[in-house]
């Protein structure tokens, strides 16, 4: 019995581990893509604030990316909701 406790630990604790690493990873590759983005763009037109206007885009995806990965948001979340009230409204008028 001690045993199957053990491995479903291990489970636990090896899917927890994962999840962060990837929380991680998708957030650096957010804010580093938009920065190498900004940064390209900065060169091509010999500007400086594009790395600062893309380096908040990459954070505001990393935060995106970070509530999806976590379960808090469900991306088209707003429109299965308004989709079901407009059912719910047709099968309430076919009632009446």
């Amino acid at each position: 019995m001690r045993q199957r406790d053990d491995k479903k630990n291990r489970r636990e604790i090896a899917a927890a581990f994962s999840m962060i690493l990837q929380i991680g990873l998708a957030m650096m590759i957010c804010m580093g893509v938009s920065l190498g983005v900004g940064y390209y763009i900065d060169k091509l037109f010999g500007t400086k604030c594009f790395v600062i206007i893309m380096m908040i885009v990459g954070i505001l995806a990393a935060l995106r990316s970070m509530l999806v990965l976590t379960g808090v948001y469900h991306p088209g979340q707003l429109k299965d909701r308004k989709k079901g009230e407009r059912e719910h409204e047709d099968s309430q008028n076919n009632i009446d």
